[in-house]
């Protein structure tokens, strides 16, 4: 496998050996520029105090000691001993070859001068050229690398990333390609074999999700007619169709009529879990009252609420509005949060149904009861199929554990929000929102599909 680390390691590798030669050579030239320099200031210094001496020449101690220092710093080696030789001669007090050697080092410094300055000249233009071109190739440098870390990195991140979003919205396919021989290829490889993996799983998920809603749906209808057949016998009978019925068969009748009815609603709850599941449940949607709504969930329930001994209170904040919805579902999500309120609700209490009009969110149904309450883990089951609140505040009551299920999907296919407000021993609070909604005095009621 080609390693990226490795390619970008060579790269980085060529950039600072190729800066770090291209600085040595530059230190190098500025190093010579910088002795040249000095050279030049030593020896116009040397001519300077040479000039400064007497007219006989009898130099002091002290002069004489400057000279030499600034001798002993002299390069090159000829130029030195030529100037030693000088100071010699100025030392014993040899005037004639003293101004010899004085005449010479003269035009000799002259031409130090001249060259050395040619020299310096060229060297100061070394330096730039070679700090220049550093920096070009610093920048090309750059340049490249960050090209090459795109190529190598950066794209085949965001093609994977793309992928992978794909991926995550159904968009994914089989076509994936030859990836390369890196990390990234390494990884997308990866991907691709768990992409695989999960969408041959998901394959077979659906197929046994679609085997059972089918199994569902055929043997829903094939319970419900003998099972209406029985629930109209079973009444036929209780009322006298067979002759009189002591109390103790009437009493018998009347539990299996009981059972019957719970039967017809599990399997119509099943039926309608299949259609929501299959995007197979048909909305006819018309303007309702929200206070007719109410008021017919609340008729419904009197027998319901009057064997509970609890009471039903309507409090409306959302005056004379209406809601588009399908009226007999969202009663079915109405009737089943109430019911289930009443259920959990302890004699003597209420509960209460109120509608809230809410800016930027839509009309708001709250049903508030003050049972238990319901515990945090259960809260975050209670809207999945087959669950409920079974807590130790809770006791299980008899029912599908369909009915949350079902509303929260009746809800969603109005584009609203479900959920709900408990705390243990406070009550429990279930609400939804429906968004498209209406002042009634504005406009006349209109059905809609």
């Amino acid at each position: 496998m080609k390693s990226i680390r490795g390619k970008l390691f060579i790269i980085l590798s060529f950039l600072f050996a190729l800066s770090l030669g291209l600085n040595f050579f530059s230190y190098l030239s500025f190093m010579e520029l910088k002795s040249k320099r000095e050279q030049i200031q030593l020896g116009n210094q040397l001519e300077l105090e040479l000039s400064q001496l007497p007219s006989n020449l009898k130099a002091n101690a002290t002069q004489l000691n400057s000279l030499k220092k600034l001798n002993q710093r002299l390069t090159p080696p000829l130029r030195k001993a030529g100037v030693s030789e000088m100071l010699t001669h100025l030392e014993k007090r040899r005037t004639g070859t003293f101004k010899k050697h004085l005449k010479t080092f003269k035009t000799n410094e002259t031409e130090f001068r001249r060259f050395n300055l040619n020299r310096m000249d060229y060297l100061e233009k070394k330096v730039l050229f070679l700090m220049g071109l550093g920096a070009v190739f610093l920048i090309f440098g750059f340049a490249a690398l960050h090209i090459l870390f795109k190529h190598l990195v950066i794209v085949p991140i965001r093609n994977l990333s793309s992928k992978m979003l794909d991926f995550l919205h159904n968009r994914y396919t089989y076509q994936f390609g030859s990836p390369s021989n890196d990390e990234i290829g390494h990884l997308h490889a990866n991907f691709n074999s768990l992409a695989q993996r999960v969408i041959s799983h998901t394959d077979e998920l659906k197929s046994l999700d679609q085997a059972k809603s089918d199994f569902l749906s055929i043997a829903s209808h094939e319970l419900r007619t003998p099972l209406t057949s029985i629930k109209g016998s079973l009444s036929l009978l209780k009322g006298g169709m067979g002759g009189e019925l002591n109390e103790v068969t009437t009493e018998l009748l009347g539990i299996a009529e009981t059972e019957s009815d719970r039967l017809i609603r599990l399997i119509n709850d099943l039926l309608d879990l299949a259609k929501i599941e299959a995007g197979k449940l048909p909305l006819s949607t018309i303007w309702v009252p929200v206070d007719d709504l109410i008021k017919t969930t609340f008729n419904s329930l009197q027998g319901l609420a009057q064997s509970a001994s609890v009471e039903l209170v309507y409090e409306n904040a959302a005056q004379n509005v209406q809601v588009m919805i399908d009226k007999d579902r969202i009663q079915q999500v109405l009737t089943n949060l109430m019911s289930n309120a009443v259920k959990f609700s302890p004699k003597g209490d209420c509960v209460i149904a109120k509608v809230i009009l809410i800016e930027n969110e839509g009309i708001r149904f709250e049903i508030k009861d003050h049972g238990k309450g319901i515990d945090p883990e259960d809260q975050k089951l209670i809207f999945q199929k087959f669950r409920q609140a079974s807590g130790p505040n809770n006791p299980i009551v008899k029912g599908t554990g369909l009915g949350l299920a079902i509303a929260k999907a009746l809800v969603e296919e109005h584009q609203g929000e479900i959920g709900l407000k408990s705390k243990p021993g406070e009550g429990s609070t279930f609400f939804f929102t429906l968004k498209e909604w209406r002042f009634a005095s504005t406009h006349p009621v209109v059905e809609a599909s």
